[in-house]
């Protein structure tokens, strides 16, 4: 164990594991030494069994060599996959490519001619309704949300921005097979929480359970959890934030585990050692309470606005401010994201573009819309735009507003690549966009709020900020539905705390 000296509030956390016996709730804010908190607290408690869960590999690696040996380290996909082991009582044979296979099994089987991206959207489609635990008949056990065409389409239109009753049809039929395999032995990681919450997985039971980032966990982890946890948990985590809603994260997720359990501590860990103090001061009002160390700096906070559409987005103004170290540029969107890549790309600016999965979907998308390579620029802008309208006019329709903010940046982000690589068909945006987000060794990171988190820089830019909280998320609350404000409010949060030193305030274009 690496000697540290404790702060108050880690002081706090530490007396509470080791002279009580009630469930603690840590509610840590961003850039608060959680990690070395979490050690220290490992080591105060008495031997015994217990496990602690981790968000992912890298962090369970990270806390297997900090914790005590007599702590099991898991992540929840590792604790699914003994689970499902011991229910079926054999080795299980793990294959990430199993539903790939049983998807083009099936659609050779049914004569159907399938293109590479009607493949990869089927077995993204079947992926993603068994991580929010839809179960398809006729298994009889309990399914998360309903096996009904009403849930495919809706999936299918949140993933890809348009619906495909036969792809939808190809995916379900993939569960079934997925199962069949599954009770036979040969699993996906999909299948490790998938069968092992939902078709009667063994799960070991522990006297102590400690869950780290606890506000991300979703609806299947929280079913693992109540099948591990026999007696205290210790849960650390922090609802400010929860951002992760759309990848199935339980917007309430934190109080879902409090449920679980009638008497708790609660114990803050609000000392920043990474956020300098001025971001501290603005953030307080979301994070109350939050505080920034004695020894953070004071930080830097600058505004950069372009006057007037004609402005030079000019990075050379703002790499002064990283003083050699790193730097980000995030924003809630990613249209502006690719706009800009474009743009500092040019003036020979290396990037790095985070999100490989969204160049992947955005190039599905435009063979979606845009089905020949060789369309000419001027037809691409069209039908670009015809498709945002169509899916703008069905979702208002649908009263589904919530969907158009993501059709406006889809639209946007071809749009941009479009005229940022100086596309002349349809062919070269494709090309483009499997270029752009291959660069992975540039100074200048881009990415969203989400996929920030976590991550740190000296520099961080704000990019257009206005776009948050969004048009829809304020009508929801308008309208009585507080979440998807709240998780906007989180993201705005999460971007800021990303400094170490600066933040800049900067939009792409004039905004009035």
């Amino acid at each position: 164990m690496t000697h540290h000296t404790p702060t108050a509030e880690q002081q706090a956390i530490i007396d509470a594991a080791r002279d009580r016996s009630e469930s603690i709730l840590v509610r840590a804010y961003a850039g608060c030494a959680k990690s070395t908190t979490l050690e220290m607290l490992a080591h105060a408690l008495p031997p015994g069994p217990a496990l602690a869960l981790a968000f992912n590999k890298k962090i369970a690696d990270e806390l297997t060599k900090r914790f005590p040996p007599h702590f099991q380290i898991k992540t929840m996909n590792g604790l699914g996959h003994g689970a499902w082991s011991r229910a079926l009582g054999r080795r299980l044979v793990l294959d990430d490519k199993k539903l790939g296979k049983l998807v083009s099994k099936i659609l050779t089987e049914a004569g159907f001619k399938a293109s590479p991206d009607d493949w990869a959207n089927i077995r993204t489609l079947a992926s993603r309704a068994m991580s929010l635990g839809l179960v398809p008949k006729p298994f009889t056990q309990r399914s998360l949300i309903e096996d009904i065409p009403e849930t495919w389409k809706e999936l299918s239109e949140s993933l890809f921005g348009f619906y495909d009753a036969t792809l939808c049809d190809f995916s379900r039929q993939a569960i079934v097979e997925d199962i069949k395999q599954g009770f036979d032995g040969l699993i996906s990681f999909d299948d490790q929480i998938y069968l092992s919450t939902l078709f009667g997985g063994s799960y070991p039971r522990f006297p102590l359970v400690l869950v780290d980032e606890a506000q991300d966990l979703s609806p299947l982890n929280h079913l693992q959890l109540r099948k591990c946890a026999a007696g205290r948990l210790i849960v650390v985590g922090d609802s400010k934030q929860a951002i992760y809603a759309f990848r199935n994260a339980d917007s309430d997720s934190i109080n879902k585990i409090k449920a679980l359990r009638s008497d708790w501590i609660e114990l803050p860990l609000a000392t920043t050692f990474r956020c300098p103090k001025l971001i501290v001061e603005r953030a307080r009002g979301h994070a109350p309470g939050f505080t920034a160390h004695d020894t953070n700096p004071e930080g830097a906070l600058h505004y950069f606005f372009p006057k007037h559409e004609n402005d030079t987005w000019n990075w050379q103004r703002l790499a002064p401010l990283a003083n050699g170290g790193a730097s980000a540029v995030l924003c809630r969107n990613n249209a502006p994201l690719l706009s800009l890549a474009f743009k500092l790309l040019h003036a020979q600016v290396g990037i790095t573009m985070l999100g490989r999965d969204i160049g992947k979907g955005l190039a599905v998308l435009s063979k979606k819309i845009l089905k020949e390579d060789d369309l000419g620029a001027v037809q691409c802008v069209e039908l670009i735009r015809a498709w945002a309208a169509t899916e703008t006019s069905l979702a208002m329709a649908q009263d589904k507003e919530e969907k158009v903010d993501g059709i406006k940046d889809r639209e946007g982000c071809l749009l941009a690549v479009l005229q940022g690589a100086r596309c002349q068909t349809a062919g070269d945006l494709r090309s483009a966009l499997a270029q752009l987000f291959a660069k992975d060794s540039g100074r200048v990171t881009l990415a969203t709020g989400h996929r920030a988190k976590g991550l740190e820089w000296p520099l961080v830019v704000y990019l257009d900020s206005f776009r948050l909280p969004s048009k829809w998320a304020l009508q929801a609350a308008a309208a009585g539905r507080t979440g998807p404000l709240e998780q906007e409010k989180n993201l705005d949060y999460v971007i800021c705390t990303r400094t170490k030193h600066t933040l800049v305030y900067c939009n792409l274009e004039d905004y009035q």
